[in-house]
């Protein structure tokens, strides 16, 4: 089994290939919060939409919200990540990044973090995957944080 590891602007991440159950696992690393979120976002995008698969970005690039909350690290990254998800299914294969551009503790001491999904205008094709167990985080006293999430090929009617 062939692991595939690839830096981004403030972390890293490794998604494996995915296996006959139509189950794959990415793992991000970042040295903070938002840099680990945003590699493990980065990490779904590169899982579910191979580089070649990806379209340039142009003037025609829209960035749509995405944003999540979670009573820790693990929980947050569940919820934005469904939130990209989402994006994902509606704009599928006209998705060309991710970012999170920030994580702060709201009201009720809940983890609140957001972003934006960036995507061609055009052509497209929705694809459809759920996240299939609770992600973990790892924090520690000094970095880097890690996050662990498994996500499941759904099939896409029509």
């Amino acid at each position: 089994m062939t692991f595939h590891t690839r830096p981004t602007v403030d972390g890293a991440f490794t998604i494996s290939p995915w296996g006959a159950d139509g189950v794959a696992t990415v793992e991000a690393t970042g040295g903070d919060r938002r840099a680990v979120l945003e590699a493990g976002l980065q990490a779904i995008l590169a899982l579910v939409l191979p580089t070649s698969a990806m379209p340039e970005e142009s003037d025609n690039t829209r960035s749509m919200p995405i944003r999540g909350e979670g009573n820790d690290l693990a929980a947050l990254f569940a919820d934005i990540a469904d939130d990209f998800l989402e994006q994902i299914a509606e704009l599928g294969s006209a998705l060309h990044d991710v970012s999170v551009d920030g994580v702060l503790r709201g009201d009720r001491d809940v983890l609140v973090a957001w972003g934006y999904a960036m995507a061609t205008v055009g052509s497209r094709r929705g694809l459809a995957f759920t996240i299939t167990e609770s992600p973990v985080a790892i924090e520690r006293e000094s970095a880097p944080i890690v996050l662990r999430a498994s996500l499941r090929r759904e099939p896409v009617a029509g």
